[in-house]
């Protein structure tokens, strides 16, 4: 298939060309196995793109009609992982992979994280603030993590968020303790997971180790209701620096979202790099006129790898600019609306903290 070609090229080479052609053959799979993306193809007169100059013409759908919908395109029976974007309560976006699709975001994911130098042979310690996969095996933040730890060798690897007696529960004296013992280990760390924790345990423990110029910090999830804590990228890569021993190169950020799925990972000078395999356009919210490079609107991510769910096009309510440098297209995260009625899984593990 077209979109396996896409995939197995390198991340960062952008081809218009292929993706244009993965883009109309992931239309197609949807429009024949999806009633519901039928209809609003057809309720927008939609048939395909000639251009990627006409891809703001796709119809999109709007992030939260995943909270409250289960979509499915093919047959159920297909599906052999679902995915939530809330820990153990609130409004909950599901996505389902069949087979096809969950191979192509590990594929994927992989090329992102190789083509940035992140990926290594080496054996890592793994410290992970976020919850245990064999207890939260259908939480995005969780799925997440585990298959970041698959890109490198591993040794031990700890998820902060113990499940005990029913619930989950940050177990921060257990993680201090083993940012301790990783300081004094032949291996290098990784540190995975929600910067907000991590923060606040730099600053009550006053941490000054050093974990080594091997070491990595890998965060992701954002900040959410902990805003009032959040310093400025570049200074949290400074503190961390200077308290961890990880070199500032070596901290990197993630975004992303479950009903998407494509990682945007900063690359060493901390700008989260757009992939080949995706195309991000930016809309005013008032009139959803596409905006130029640089202006501030809503973000909408457009992908090619599903074939067991349609979220192709997809609006969300995050505000955020797609500039450009000499080395492409990145994206600026300026924020994310909704956080009120929907508690994703950042703000459900931020509640362990109170």
């Amino acid at each position: 298939m077209i979109t396996d070609e896409l995939l197995a090229a390198p991340a960062f080479e952008r081809d218009d060309k292929l993706f244009l052609a993965s883009l109309n053959e992931a239309i197609e799979i949807h429009r024949a196995g999806c009633e519901y993306f039928k209809f609003v193809l057809e309720k927008n007169n939609f048939k395909s793109l000639k251009s990627l100059n006409e891809i703001s013409k796709l119809p999109f759908l709007m992030v939260n009609l995943f909270k409250y919908h289960e979509i499915i395109t093919g047959r159920r029976e297909d599906i052999v992982l679902t995915l939530g974007s809330s820990g153990t309560s609130g409004q909950r976006s599901q996505i389902f992979l069949d087979e096809t699709s969950l191979k192509r975001v590990k594929s994927l994911a992989f090329n992102v994280y190789r083509d940035l130098g992140i990926t290594s042979r080496e054996d890592y310690n793994y410290l992970c603030f976020t919850y245990d996969p064999k207890f939260a095996h259908d939480v995005g933040t969780a799925f997440t993590d585990e298959l970041l730890t698959s890109f490198t060798g591993k040794a031990e690897v700890y998820y902060t968020f113990e499940y005990v007696n029913g619930e989950f529960v940050f177990n921060e004296e257990k993680t201090v303790q083993k940012l301790l013992e990783f300081e004094k280990s032949n291996l290098s760390t990784r540190i995975l997971g929600f910067p907000a924790f991590l923060y606040e345990i730099i600053e009550k423990y006053n941490l000054d180790i050093n974990l080594g110029k091997d070491s990595w910090l890998q965060t992701g999830g954002g900040w959410k209701n902990k805003q009032d804590k959040q310093i400025e990228k570049q200074a949290f890569r400074q503190m961390v620096s200077q308290s961890l021993g990880i070199p500032k190169e070596n901290i990197r950020d993630l975004f992303g979202m479950v009903e998407h799925g494509i990682p945007y990972v900063d690359d060493a000078n901390g700008r989260l790099r757009i992939p080949n395999y995706s195309r991000v356009i930016i809309r005013d919210p008032h009139t959803l006129d596409v905006l130029p490079y640089g202006e501030v609107g809503l973000i909408q991510f457009v992908s090619t790898y599903l074939t067991s769910f349609p979220s192709l096009s997809l609006l969300t309510t995050d505000w955020g600019a797609v500039p450009q440098d000499d080395f492409g297209e990145f994206i600026e995260i300026k924020g994310r609306a909704g956080l009120s009625k929907n508690k994703g899984c950042a703000l459900k593990a931020l509640e362990l903290m109170q």
